[in-house]
């Protein structure tokens, strides 16, 4: 079954809006390339914020998912750290789809930080993400592979900042090592919280 309008859309806009950006992206181009109506487009989104809104949602869901994924699939801290890595990697030598770095990191980066059209949409994102985090760190602790009083929050709050600070410094250099740096630099950050 063909995708409904609204998702025609949503998924245009979706890639659109990732390789060339949101400022670069037009609603005439997103309706042609869905093959809509625009009547249809303003039907399902009254305005380009608003269908802007809806991508950044779709991005915070798939990566959540992908994060969620690595997570269930980790019996450790340590395992995470292996898998995300795997993961990563993958992506970047994928040869269906060019892989750019996180999605909400690029559209948040087109925006000056006062802009505050997207701001709840990126802020929920990151909290999402953390959410997750902290129940994998809870999990962790019932199982005893990490302690009781272990700062779940501070090491979630690092960890984010250095998966996002190395695929966008892998995205502005084009150099790899800073994705390979990753995971040694989160572990490092890792065992200093465990002492």
């Amino acid at each position: 079954m063909d995708p409904s309008p609204k998702q025609r859309i949503l998924n245009k806009a979706s890639e659109l809006f990732y390789f060339q950006g949101f400022n670069a992206t037009g609603i005439n181009q997103i309706i042609q390339e869905s093959k809509t109506a625009k009547a249809s487009f303003y039907d399902h989104f009254p305005s380009k914020e608003d269908l802007g809104k809806k991508v950044i949602h779709r991005y915070a869901v798939e990566i959540l998912l992908w994060f969620r994924a690595i997570l269930k699939s980790s019996d450790s801290p340590e395992a995470f750290l292996d898998n995300l890595e795997k993961a990563i990697l993958l992506q970047t030598k994928s040869k269906e789809e060019i892989y750019q770095g996180c999605p909400i990191a690029l559209f948040s980066a087109q925006f000056p930080k006062d802009d505050s059209k997207f701001s709840n949409q990126f802020e929920d994102a990151v909290k999402s993400w953390e959410k997750l985090f902290l129940a994998f760190f809870k999990k962790m602790k019932e199982k005893k592979r990490i302690a009781s009083n272990f700062n779940s929050i501070g090491l979630t709050r690092d960890w984010i900042n250095i998966y996002e600070g190395c695929l966008i410094t892998w995205r502005m250099s084009n150099n790899k090592s800073y994705i390979k740096s990753m995971k040694p630099t989160m572990l490092t950050i890792y065992k200093s919280y465990k002492e």
